[in-house]
């Protein structure tokens, strides 16, 4: 699991999402967390929080 978290905040910085529909294209096709369980696991509410979380880290 702590790998497919990880996996999914380095995609987001990679190809550099801005959005929630963004993300939801690319989900299946790199096999990614849903939104949902993103903000489950990073304690935020809000999906801007989580794109600023993901591009913080290496």
């Amino acid at each position: 699991m702590e790998e497919i978290y990880m996996k999914s905040l380095q995609m987001i910085k990679i190809l550099k999402i801005k959005n929630k529909r963004e993300y939801n294209k690319i989900k299946n096709f790199y096999f990614l967390l849903n939104i949902d369980s993103l903000k489950h696991l990073t304690g935020k509410r809000n999906f801007k929080d989580i794109i600023k979380l993901a591009n913080e880290i290496e």
